[in-house]
């Protein structure tokens, strides 16, 4: 082989190698920063939801449906908070409900969600209408062309009151 052949080859094995180190420094650097960030946005949403809780504890509990992604319990028994991925009728949707000591909901958020706009967005527009609801979740129907995007999120809010009575030991 012969000096023209393999030159480009070093040159450009060298500075792979040098993008990478720099890389590599930058994640080791940004990490802890988007982590810490992420983190503190997530107390925030919690805070939203629940705003009269003091701290939260992360919870876990053997039985809660497999939706229930995450799950917390306020420091000062005020609540519950679960985060439910259930599936859509375009993708994932993730949820917070929020549920206080007497099976209430205080509120109930969306976390993300790929369905499709105009049709579903009444689904996440009447968030509201889940506050002060039971686990009957009476008055609370589908929407109307949003069938199983409503059916998603009513269905997570209904995992997330079964994750409720088995983390207070009624389940």
């Amino acid at each position: 082989m012969n000096k023209e052949f393999l030159a480009p080859i070093f040159v450009l094995s060298i500075i792979c190698l040098f993008v990478t180190g720099i890389l590599s420094v930058g994640d080791m650097v940004t990490r802890p920063i988007i982590v810490e960030a992420s983190n503190r946005r997530a107390e925030e949403v919690r805070q939203e939801i629940m705003p009269n809780a003091e701290e939260f504890l992360p919870i876990r509990s053997e039985g809660m449906p497999n939706t229930i992604t995450e799950a917390f319990a306020t420091t000062n028994n005020v609540g519950h908070i679960f985060i439910v991925t259930t599936k859509g009728y375009g993708g994932n949707v993730v949820i917070m409900c929020g549920i206080d000591t007497n099976g209430k909901i205080i509120k109930t958020m969306t976390l993300a969600e790929k369905e499709t706009k105009g049709i579903s967005t009444p689904v996440f527009e009447m968030e509201s209408e889940y506050t002060g609801k039971d686990k009957n979740l009476e008055g609370i129907d589908a929407v109307t062309g949003a069938t199983i995007t409503s059916n998603a999120y009513i269905g997570a809010v209904r995992d997330a009151f079964a994750a409720f009575e088995i983390v207070r030991g009624i389940g």
